[in-house]
């Protein structure tokens, strides 16, 4: 996964890390195992955190991820996300469809620009 996200060589000192953006990293950051992994405790600790109400679910993700407040226009379309995942999930596995729906939250908020590339 690092050498995708062009991981530094250590043998070699530079002033400055080459950027590349690439499909393969996009794709890497959505379905790697170790990332999916991470999105599924991050949302277990934004339910910690916030309980089971989604809109402070949202919140709640968008304070540890990004260190701000969703604006409306975003609470309003990740609720509805929420909303089309835990109906997604709960066609194929009746327990955890709420929690699955959340995970899959925190694996997008995981992949924004704003939280992968530092302005």
């Amino acid at each position: 996964m690092f050498e995708v996200l062009d991981e530094p060589d250590s043998n070699i000192s530079c002033e400055r890390r080459n950027t590349t953006t690439t499909p393969t990293q996009a794709l890497t950051l959505m379905n790697d195992e170790f990332v999916l992994l991470q999105a599924r405790f991050y949302a277990e600790r934004v339910r910690q955190l916030a309980g089971d109400d989604p809109a402070s679910q949202i919140k709640t993700a968008y304070r540890i991820g990004l260190s701000r407040e969703p604006s409306a226009t975003e609470l309003a379309s990740n609720l509805r996300f929420l909303e089309k995942q835990k109906a997604y999930h709960s066609a194929s596995v009746k327990n955890n469809a709420t929690q699955l729906a959340l995970t899959d939250l925190c694996a997008v908020v995981l992949n924004l620009n704003e939280f992968v590339y530092i302005n």
